[in-house]
């Protein structure tokens, strides 16, 4: 466990957040390198101080080709989301993105590692909890259905991504897969199927992130609020998120249900909600290890909307189909 576990993000396309927890994750790990595998179009979001590397050197040879020869999205009818290439091209993806993380990762000597989905912010040492993850060959986000956090051994990703390919092999597997999406029509099959279906045929020693240890937990996502205190206004008006408290010695705290103490966010993702709110946390993503809650040094996180950002977001986005409309 003498490694020094670097932080791996991968991304494409331009997202306006990635300032944000490229920079949450540095100044928390200072003594950590980040990573950022990105492309052309948002080279210029990696932060000073984060070790930008473009994923195209990493998203190729003979593996990533098998698998793309043998990929196809497999979708509900009710599948449709807005995503940055298109739906298509974000499957594939996020399986890709494996592939790339696998092949980069060799090339570079690095043994374990941390990796996190890229609208997560990293609010704490991650040093400082990579003991209490010694036992597990990988830990798990996405309310245990998907692989990201600490992955202790790279050999895992070898096996993960050949076990993706044979999955797109397997004829039957993919006719069962389309059949359990003609019931679920706005899901598709995606890595988090393979990587629950891989870990459980081969037994991976794997536990969640989101599964409370020592006071802590590492956040599946603020929009998802079972079992936690709820804010009291929506995030514009529409989304609920945890009751989230921020601690002016660099910490974060959400508030359970029922009562029961508040636990600490190592991370906190912030999937489906605006930039302001990834701008609000990242003062409070510091260096820090155990934080013992005091809500004489927390306030709340404040949820709404700064003045000026409906009219902004319109601007966004009349500027973002000018250049379409000019490339």
């Amino acid at each position: 466990m003498s490694e020094n576990a670097p932080v791996i993000f991968v991304h494409y396309g331009p997202s306006a957040y990635l300032r944000q927890t490229l920079r949450a994750a540095k100044q928390s790990n200072p003594g950590k390198t980040v990573y950022f595998l990105g492309d052309a179009a948002n080279r210029r979001l990696c932060p000073r101080g984060v070790q930008f590397v473009p994923l195209a050197d990493f998203a190729q040879g003979q593996k990533i080709r098998d698998f793309r020869a043998v990929f196809r999205p497999i979708q509900g009818s009710k599948h449709k989301f807005n995503k940055h290439g298109g739906m298509e091209r974000w499957l594939g993806f996020v399986f890709e993105r494996w592939f790339i993380v696998e092949n980069f990762v060799k090339d570079a000597g690095v043994g374990r590692f941390w990796t996190f989905d890229s609208d997560t912010m990293v609010a704490g040492d991650l040093a400082a909890r990579e003991p209490r993850f010694a036992g597990y060959v990988a830990t798990q986000q996405c309310r245990g259905c998907c692989l990201n956090g600490l992955i202790n051994s790279v050999s895992l990703l070898a096996d993960y991504t050949a076990w993706m390919i044979g999955l797109f092999r397997d004829n039957k597997f993919l006719e069962m897969q389309q059949e359990r999406l003609r019931e679920h029509e706005g899901l598709a099959f995606n890595e988090m199927d393979a990587w629950q279906h891989f870990r459980d045929a081969n037994r991976v020693a794997a536990c969640s992130l989101g599964e409370p240890k020592e006071g802590e937990v590492f956040d599946d996502a603020l929009a998802i609020t079972k079992g936690y205190e709820v804010a009291a206004d929506k995030v514009l008006g529409r989304t609920p998120v945890k009751k989230t408290l921020l601690d002016r010695r660099g910490a974060l705290f959400a508030l359970q249900s029922g009562g029961t103490n508040p636990l600490r966010l190592v991370t906190v993702n912030l999937s489906w909600l605006p930039d302001f709110l990834y701008r609000r946390i990242l003062p409070f993503c510091r260096p820090t290890g155990r934080v013992e809650f005091d809500e004489s040094y927390c306030r709340a996180l404040d949820v709404g909307a700064p003045m000026g950002h409906a009219l902004a977001v319109r601007l966004r986005s009349a500027l973002s189909g000018l250049r379409f409309a000019t490339t």
